[in-house]
Formats: C-alpha cells, structure tokens, sequence
C-alpha cells in the first residue's frame, strides 16, 4: 500500500539532513511539497483511482530530491554551470544506492517513479517510455512547472530591462523550449521559464494552471523597462493566445 504521509515524513528526515535553514534548501524543500500538493490536485482532476492520486503525490515530492545534495555540494541549482544533473543523482541516489527501499513504496512502482524523475528535467521526454512511463513523465513535467512560476516569483527578482536575444526570442515565438545554455541575460532567463507553459500536456493541467494564478503571479513580479514594455506586453499576448489555443486542441 502507498502511504504519502510516511513517504512525506521520511522525505523530511532526509531533507534535515542539509542546512534547512538555508533558504535555498527550504525553497526546494517547500517546492517539492507544493509539487506534491499539485500532482494530487491534478489527479483528481483527471479522475484517478485513489491509489494512483497517493502515487502522484508521492512522485510529486521525490521528483528534485536530487537538489539537495547538488545545492550543498555545489551552492547553486544551474545544472548547466555546476554541471550536476539533479534528476540522475536523484534516480541514483533512490535506485543505484537502494535508498527507496526507505520509503515504504511496493516495488512494482519503482520503474515508474525512475523514468519520471530521470525525464522531468529533460528538454524532451526520452522516445523509448511505456505508455505508462510517458503519462507519469508528462505528469510529473507539469505539475513541476506550474509550482516553478509560484516558486520563482516567491523567491527571486526578475527584471526585463534589455532585450532578449534573438535566438531566444525567436524560440519563444516557434513556442518551443529554451535550453539553459543559450541564456545570456535576465531577460532571455524570463523567457525560459515562460516557455514552459508550450509544454505543458494535459487539458487538466492548463486548468490547474490557471487556476492557481501562478503563472500571472510570475509575470507581475517582472519589473520591465519602460522602452520594452510593449516587446513584454506582446510576449504575455502570445502566451495568452497559445493557452487558449492549446485548450482547444486538447480539449
């Protein structure tokens, strides 16, 4: 039987673990319990049988738990500048060390939560999942990206004060995924993350979106310059334009 409330308290035990008082580590610690919270929401939105709701959860809160240890081995969460991929180390420290032995999760669930959390960091999901693997790696993608918004807004300035560059510029206009290495300014960082919302997959996902307020949360936080509001203003109409045409589409 899943049991999300012992898998939360031995997720917690390891997180004490690290300086929890360190505000990064707290960041991610409260965004894997607010991814968590999430998935649950969107699996009941979606209609899953009460054993699947308590996997997602569940997934929901291992998905980062390899941000810990790259934040206190590295002091920063860019896998690309500290060259750490906190989704391997995190399927590595759950399988190769055996540690998911720990949290009471039967095992028929093991290769599950392994491809998700391996491909939830991914620019694209790896082509050779089971139809299950996919739902659960897409799954796991969009509830993650819909607490990204409130956790960047809750914990960083961002500010819009020169131009995108070209190529970034370009890519989120093709609505297509930004790659961390072609990040050159703050600007072009605000453009990565509002690209997320071109991959999010579920129609259910969208709704949840919208409803947590999330993503208006993050733009409101942007502090653009007055030469550039209307590239900004023209950046929130396509996103505006694409969310509901993706609702279409999907519906």
């Amino acid at each position: 039987m899943l049991n999300y409330e012992f898998v939360l308290k031995k997720f917690n035990d390891y997180v004490e673990q690290f300086d929890v008082k360190n505000t990064p580590i707290a960041m991610k610690r409260s965004h894997s319990i607010h991814t968590a919270d999430l998935a649950g929401k969107l699996a009941k939105r979606m209609e899953l049988e009460e054993e699947k709701i308590e996997f997602c959860k569940i997934l929901g809160l291992l998905h980062d738990i390899g941000r810990f240890s790259q934040y206190e081995q590295k002091k920063s969460f860019s896998d690309l500048k500290t060259k750490f991929d906190h989704a391997k180390y995190g399927v590595d420290y759950l399988f190769k060390e055996n540690h998911i032995k720990e949290y009471g999760i039967p095992q028929k669930y093991y290769t599950l939560i392994e491809k998700a959390i391996e491909n939830h960091n991914k620019l694209k999901i790896d082509k050779n999942l089971t139809e299950e693997e996919q739902f659960y790696a897409q799954f796991i993608r969009d509830v993650d990206k819909i607490d990204i918004f409130r956790q960047e807004a809750t914990s960083y300035e961002w500010k819009y004060t020169e131009p995108a560059t070209k190529k970034v510029f370009h890519t989120f206009f093709k609505h297509q995924l930004i790659e961390d290495k072609e990040i050159a300014s703050s600007s072009d960082a605000i453009l990565l993350q509002l690209a997320f919302v071109y991959d999010i997959n579920f129609i259910e996902s969208i709704e949840l979106l919208k409803d947590t307020d999330n993503l208006d949360l993050f733009l409101s936080v942007v502090e653009v310059d007055k030469n550039l509001e209307e590239e900004f203003e023209s950046i929130k109409k396509e996103l505006g334009m694409f969310i509901e045409e993706r609702m279409k589409e999907l519906c």
